[in-house]
């Protein structure tokens, strides 16, 4: 998130110097020289968090996840849609591991962690989620990626929903992750649903039709539902796909979403056979998202 800088050199330049002047003065100047100089940072939340260093290594004889792989096999799938211009403000599931809760062995998380590094930027952010419930003694994880400023726009427009767990636009996506997965089951499912960028309409749907599921109503495919699906790289269905009731007519808000895909997608393919390395790839990213961040619609 980018916001105006004021500049302070007038200020500044009028200043005189603290050789001669008396200690009431010098304090004075202190003070006048901290205030000027914290107007030049940018007004609101950092974009870009302070880098911690992570000094573990992998064991001996551990094969580590392929960076590019990884990367790569994200962007072919629905994630490309988050990291190229924020139509989706997240996505995730590329990456998929577990935890053991009796013995817990973190070096395949530890290790994908530091794989999504070059993702992590002042645009993306990119991380690991550990889920809150356990089943049967393990802990599922997955990846996921995060367009900020997309995000960051996605809570502003739906502040009535947010505020009341305390996410702004300037709380970590790691934290909103972490909030969503601990919500009670109906707003669980409606944080998601506008996380990964579905429309309105759709995530009212799924959530009305999974509470009336607890009263017995029957629900699933062909029964109350059908799906829209939004082809990636990787597959035309079962990446990027919402459910509808049945017989939906599609919306203008189902429409747009569906084009912009489609163009991003048709843009992402021509570049594609050039990514022959994860530099490469960012660099594709970095190009696709200056290209569509500002065509992104809001439902």
């Amino acid at each position: 998130m980018t916001s105006p800088m004021h500049s302070s050199r007038a200020s500044v330049s009028r200043v005189p110097s603290t050789s001669d002047a008396p200690a009431g003065m010098i304090a004075r100047i202190i003070v006048a020289l901290a205030l000027s100089c914290t107007v030049l940072l940018p007004v609101g939340c950092a974009s870009k968090p302070a880098r911690t260093v992570d000094a573990w290594q992998p064991p001996i004889g551990y094969v580590g996840v392929d960076r590019f792989d990884l990367i790569r096999d994200a962007v072919d799938e629905e994630a490309l849609f988050t990291l190229a211009g924020g139509l989706k403000p997240m996505s995730s599931g590329f990456w998929q591991g577990s935890i053991d809760l009796e013995d817990p062995d973190l070096t395949e998380l530890r290790d994908v962690r530091r794989a999504l590094e070059p993702l992590r930027t002042e645009i993306w952010y990119a991380d690991v989620q550990v889920f809150d419930n356990d089943d049967d003694g393990e802990r599922w994880a997955q990846g996921f990626v995060v367009h900020r400023e997309s995000l960051a726009r996605m809570i502003e427009r739906l502040e009535s929903f947010w505020s009341p767990w305390g996410i702004t636009p300037c709380t970590h996506p790691t934290e909103v992750v972490a909030i969503v997965d601990r919500m009670p089951r109906g707003d669980r499912w409606r944080g998601y649903g506008y996380l990964y960028g579905y429309p309105d309409h759709a995530v009212d749907f799924f959530v009305e039709a999974g509470l009336a599921a607890e009263d017995g109503r029957e629900v699933g495919p062909g029964k109350d539902r059908e799906f829209v699906q939004i082809p990636t790289h990787a597959a035309d269905s079962g990446r990027f796909t919402y459910a509808v009731p049945l017989g939906h007519v599609p919306t203008s808000a189902d429409q747009a979403l569906a084009e912009q895909a489609a163009r991003i997608l048709a843009a992402y393919e021509q570049r594609r056979p050039r990514m022959r390395d994860v530099d490469d790839v960012v660099e594709v990213l970095d190009r696709l998202n200056d290209r569509f961040e500002s065509r992104v619609v809001v439902d």
